[in-house]
């Protein structure tokens, strides 16, 4: 009776633990979604990634920054302005949601990503104003911003629209377009993150984009 007792116990800790294994396992394996199920959870991927040309800009040290910040590198880029209202905080939270759910499932690939803001208001955001204003996020974003036309041409090609409208109080309102550019390793424009961003989503369209992704 005893010996009946214990290999029952045995038997139902061994299959909790195939449980718990399978689980775990279905958490830390990325989910293999087609390029159609991606689109439909909110990252659009071009079937031939997009090369678009060299800008120059100046991050928020004064540097310059060139597309050589890409290199071998994932990069989300985001263009708004650090006294937009509701869509650029809003989105750089759900950024820096992403990137803690991506350290969490996967280090090594949080590691490989990095975060661009470019500031396309080039009446008041100064080099201090965007670096507070991105690390405030996060510690490890970068931020630039530059003359208006390397940044409409950086823009144009990365699909990112913006404007300039008179203001209230003789001040310039600065409008534009939400989604988030995706850039490869070989500095190639791969694809984007549609507006809003919803960080759960984020983290299994952008898992399956890597598991999917052949280096050239």
């Amino acid at each position: 009776m005893n010996k009946g007792v214990v290999k029952t116990v045995i038997g139902c800790v061994a299959f909790m633990a195939l449980l718990l294994g399978l689980l775990v396992h279905r958490i830390l394996t990325p989910p293999d979604m087609t390029q159609q199920q991606m689109t439909e959870q909110g990252l659009f991927v071009y079937d031939v990634p997009r090369r678009f040309t060299d800008f120059t800009l100046k991050d928020f040290n004064g540097q310059p920054l060139t597309r050589q910040v890409f290199k071998d590198r994932w990069t989300l880029v985001f263009f708004g302005y650090t006294s937009c209202p509701d869509v650029c905080p809003t989105t750089l939270a759900s950024i820096a949601n992403f990137n803690k759910l991506l350290k969490a499932a996967d280090a090594k690939a949080a590691d490989k990503l990095q975060v661009l803001f470019i500031s396309v208001d080039t009446f008041r955001d100064t080099p201090d104003k965007i670096k507070a204003y991105v690390q405030y996020f996060n510690p490890s974003y970068l931020g630039a911003t530059g003359e208006y036309t390397e940044l409409f041409n950086l823009a144009h090609q990365l699909n990112i629209a913006f404007a300039y409208q008179p203001g209230k109080d003789g001040q310039i309102d600065v409008s534009h377009s939400g989604e988030i550019a995706l850039i490869n390793p070989q500095g190639d424009f791969h694809g984007f993150f549609k507006s809003p961003p919803d960080p759960q989503k984020m983290l299994k369209t952008y898992r399956s984009m890597l598991l999917n992704w052949r280096h050239p």
